[in-house]
């Protein structure tokens, strides 16, 4: 079974549109099964945040016996090598927003002593193989970023590509449960003011680019 997540409805969307076979699952997320690429799979809308992504990806990775599973969407760029509409695939994510410096932990730096976390190398690389994408860090926060001030931080602090809102958590918990994930990002816009007009003007074309991405990838999974 391949888990596919994703955070907004028309994120979700654009793969059930390649979901063959598909029925609905009866679970606290909405959830439903099918065909994949060829592959046994189940999308999961985790909706958005950290907490809605981890709750989700846990409750789902275990539901399912995944042996491997992928959160994608759109994401704001924080990389000058980024424009609209590329791809990313994240080697590793922090969670910015998560802050225990008066106890001398570094910025983003969790109570179990890790920062950045990482990603399945083999899924990373078979997400790079299968669409040229390029690879770099996530940060994920519970604000959306459309400040440039923030964005400039986030990035000079955890040499941070691009933000979004749930990737580091759903891959921590990932790692917990021993499943390996991938995270794919397409980029919809670069974190500074207006990018939520861009966001949202840019999210069913970059839905689309991401669904793409993840059915040329899967089809190559054995």
């Amino acid at each position: 079974m391949i888990l596919l997540l994703a955070a907004e409805g028309e994120e979700a969307a654009a793969l059930l549109r390649r979901l063959e076979k598909k029925s609905a699952v009866p679970g606290p997320f909405p959830v439903h099964r099918g065909r994949f690429a060829g592959k046994e799979a189940a999308v999961v809308e985790t909706q958005v945040g950290k907490a809605a992504a981890a709750a989700a990806t846990a409750w789902a990775l275990t539901a399912f016996r995944a042996r491997a599973a992928f959160f994608a969407g759109v994401a704001g760029g924080l990389s000058p090598e980024l424009g609209q509409g590329d791809l990313l695939v994240a080697r590793d994510a922090v969670q910015w927003d998560v802050d225990l410096t008066p106890f001398g932990r570094a910025p983003g730096e969790l109570a179990t002593g890790e920062r950045f976390i990482p990603a399945d190398p083999a899924l990373v690389r078979a997400l790079v193989e299968a669409t040229g994408a390029k690879t770099g860090r996530v940060a994920s926060g519970d604000r959306f970023v459309a400040d440039p001030a923030l964005a400039r931080w986030i990035r000079e602090t955890f040499a941070a590509d691009a933000v979004e809102m749930e990737g580091a958590a759903a891959l921590w918990t990932a790692r917990r449960l021993g499943v390996p994930m991938a995270l794919l990002r397409v980029v919809s816009d670069q974190a500074t003011a207006g990018s939520d007009v861009d966001f949202a003007l840019f999210l069913a074309e970059g839905s689309e680019r991401m669904a793409v991405a993840l059915e040329a990838t899967v089809t190559r999974l054995k």
